[in-house]
């Protein structure tokens, strides 16, 4: 494999110096709480340099210390797949140097957002009363005698409506689960929720 030539050689040796070192001592100090070895760090971070410096380009690095971070938990993980014994504390926070960048992972952002997108609708589908209900006690925090007292209910009905309520969306996200689940070669099916009157 060839590396880049002079001019780009440069510009990136410049971008390596300038924007990915000073985020060096935050990965050290990741591998550290991981319980790697200051032998096994500099391994790490020698690794990361050599694979920075075969790019023809650092143009595609938006963000540098999250790349540094991300490419050294790579490194990382192909250095545990070649160790037969890990120290369990390494493997215990193996996540943490992942994320060390402070932002969610997009595909769980992407998921967490589908899934809350899907119970806001299954909020929305509840019955008025049980709706209006659940809202106050789940959403808005609201006791259970202050839902009473808002809505003008007793709180035997607030408590039964959060119940039924709660179980509805739960019934329902266990079943799109399961249904979900590629092995069962099904389409998505939801719960429809009846408007029944209590």
């Amino acid at each position: 494999m060839t590396g880049p030539d002079q001019p780009n050689r440069s510009a990136l040796l410049a971008f390596v110096g300038t924007r990915i070192l000073p985020h060096e001592a935050d990965v050290r100090q990741g591998l550290m709480r991981l319980g790697v070895s200051a032998d096994d760090r500099d391994d790490i971070l020698q690794e990361v340099y050599c694979r920075l410096l075969t790019l023809g380009s650092a143009d595609h690095i938006l963000d540098p210390r999250a790349y540094l971070f991300k490419a050294a938990h790579r490194v990382l993980l192909q250095k545990i797949r070649k160790t037969r014994v890990v120290p369990i504390m390494t493997m215990q926070n193996l996540d943490d140097l992942a994320v060390a960048d402070g932002r969610a992972d997009p595909e769980i952002a992407l998921s967490s957002r589908a899934e809350l997108s899907h119970v806001l609708g299954l909020i929305r589908g509840l019955p008025e009363r049980c709706r209006q209900v659940f809202i106050l006690r789940k959403v808005h925090g609201c006791s259970q005698a202050e839902t009473a007292t808002r809505l003008k209910l007793s709180e035997n009905i607030v408590e039964k409506d959060t119940a039924k309520g709660l179980s509805l969306i739960l019934a329902d996200l266990a079943l799109n689960r399961f249904v979900d689940e590629p092995s069962r070669g099904r389409k998505r099916k939801s719960l429809r929720v009846v408007n029944a009157v209590d």
